[in-house]
Order: C-alpha cells, then structure tokens, then sequence
C-alpha cells in the first residue's frame, strides 16, 4: 500500500460514542486520518463511491444492512480495501463469515482499543488479527465442521417442523452458515424475502434469531 499519503479510514458503526472513541485514539497516531464516521451500511456503500479509503473499521450488528452483507459488497466493489471488523459479538458464526467474506480482522468493542494501531498496521500488512480467545473459537468451530460437513437434516425434521420446500432449503442453507445474500443469490430471490422466510422458520423451530436457528439446526443433524 502506499504510504504517501496518511491511512485514511472510514468509521462505520451506529453507536456515536463508539465512532467517538475510535477517532480520539486513531488520531493519536500522525499517519491515521479517520476520514468519516457513517452509522450504517448503505451509507457506507454510497460513501466509498465518491472517496478513496485504505482502512475500514466495519461494526457488525448494524440498522438496514449488516456488517456482514456490507463487507461482502466492498469486497466485491473494492477488493483492495482493509476491512477490520467491529462488535461486540464474538459468536463463532460471525466470526466465520466475517473471515470467509476477506475481513481482516476481528475486534472486539469489550477490549481495550490501545493496540488499535498495531491491528491497522498488521492488517494493512497483511496479517490476521485477533484477539486469541477468538482465534481458539475459531480453531475449535473448523475443527467440529469438519464432521458437520458430512451430516443433513432428515426428512422427519421437516415434517415435525411443518416447513416449506422453500423453507427447507433456507434450513438447509443456514446449516452451511450463508449469509441472507447468498441465500438469495442460490434461490433466485431478494435477500428481503429471506428474511421473510426467516422470520417464519424461527416461529416454527422456536427460537428467537439466526444463531439459535443455526444452532438448533446443527442439532438435529445426522
């Protein structure tokens, strides 16, 4: 990357006080330059067009489009951008589709921003970063997928649950950990009409999000 000019990095997150404790410590250092802070995802998309940003510091959980969905879309659009992932969620899943979609690193907002520097610096230069309690998550989740991967749900589960064609497919895809766009992109619909769906398979398996769902399902198969 060329280092010319400052590290220029975009702000996305929808809690001001954390897009506030971000640029007080990123402007500590000389050659960081917090060039926005945006509160979603949309806002972030439409932003990149019209600027050119080294570093993205991307909060998962976020109003009208996720972390997750977002990050998919700037690698897409902008592979040569340094994503670093916020949250305060460190939840396997999330921490395999942020990695699986080009992040390069996990951050926690429970842990003390006083490395942030370094976790720029590293990640510009191409290293994975995370906090080593996520890294052992993660080494533990590949280790138990690969017997996940020979597994299906049965034909019983379906019917004991009462889901749609549709929705067993959804079902089936949740158990490979998609996200709603790819979902959307496998069936030929709108990522809106899997959430759509998703609404209705969480009422009928009794649960109350997407990783209950995932991991309720991950339960019953065989």
């Amino acid at each position: 990357m060329n280092q010319s000019h400052p590290i220029r990095i975009l702000l996305v997150d929808d809690d001001p006080l954390i897009l506030f404790t971000l640029e007080k410590v990123i402007l500590q250092q000389r050659d960081q330059l917090v060039v926005a802070g945006i509160r979603n995802g949309h806002e972030a998309l439409t932003f990149l067009q019209h600027n050119q940003i080294d570093v993205i510091l991307l909060d998962i959980q976020m109003p009208y489009m996720s972390g997750i969905d977002c990050l998919q879309q700037i690698r897409k659009l902008y592979p040569a951008i340094v994503v670093i992932l916020l949250t305060s969620f460190d939840e396997e899943h999330y921490i395999i589709e942020g990695l699986a979609r080009g992040a390069r690193s996990y951050l926690l907002k429970t842990a003390t921003f006083e490395y942030l520097d370094q976790y720029i610096r590293d990640a510009i230069n191409g290293t994975f970063v995370m906090p080593s309690h996520i890294a052992t998550k993660l080494a533990i989740f590949l280790q138990q997928s690969i017997d996940l991967t020979k597994k299906s749900l049965s034909p019983l589960f379906f019917q004991t649950y009462e889901l749609t064609r549709t929705e067993q497919q959804i079902a089936k895809f949740l158990a490979k950990r998609l996200s709603n766009t790819e979902i959307a992109e496998q069936l030929g619909v709108q990522s809106g009409t899997i959430r759509n769906h998703l609404v209705t398979i969480f009422s009928k398996l009794h649960v109350q999000n997407r990783q209950e769902a995932i991991l309720f399902i991950e339960s019953h198969l065989i």
